[in-house]
């Protein structure tokens, strides 16, 4: 294992992993990730009403996954190209994500969009 528990450069670094990993891939016996990798043991993670996270981990999760399909690409870019390539790509996708949510009638917002007869004070 990397960490030995003696290396100090660990000392203030979460491990923990997403909701779901944690509940099916993660043994209640591996007392390491029992105490380690175990979101509900972070306070910050959990939303101020207690009744869910702070932001959604799968989709943090499944993120990484369609950024792992850029792996072989971006292996052998220097740090400028690799930034703007990712870069580029992310916009790309949030653009396509975007305009799929808005013709599926979510209305994609930063902040509360108003629906038919609804002003922003009445959200």
């Amino acid at each position: 294992m990397v960490w030995d528990g003696k290396d100090p450069f660990f000392d203030n670094i979460g491990l923990t992993v997403d909701v779901f990993h944690f509940k099916s891939k993660h043994s209640k016996t591996d007392l390491f990730c029992q105490r380690n990798c175990n979101p509900a043991a972070y306070p910050e993670l959990i939303s101020k009403d207690n009744q869910g996270w702070f932001f959604n981990s799968s989709i943090a999760e499944q993120t990484n996954v369609w950024l792992g399909g850029y792996h072989s690409i971006c292996r052998e870019m220097l740090m400028d190209k690799y930034t703007f390539f990712l870069d580029e790509m992310i916009f790309h996708r949030n653009h396509m994500t975007k305009e799929k949510l808005a013709k599926e009638g979510r209305f994609p917002e930063n902040w509360p969009y108003p629906h038919k007869n609804q002003t922003l004070s009445s959200l």
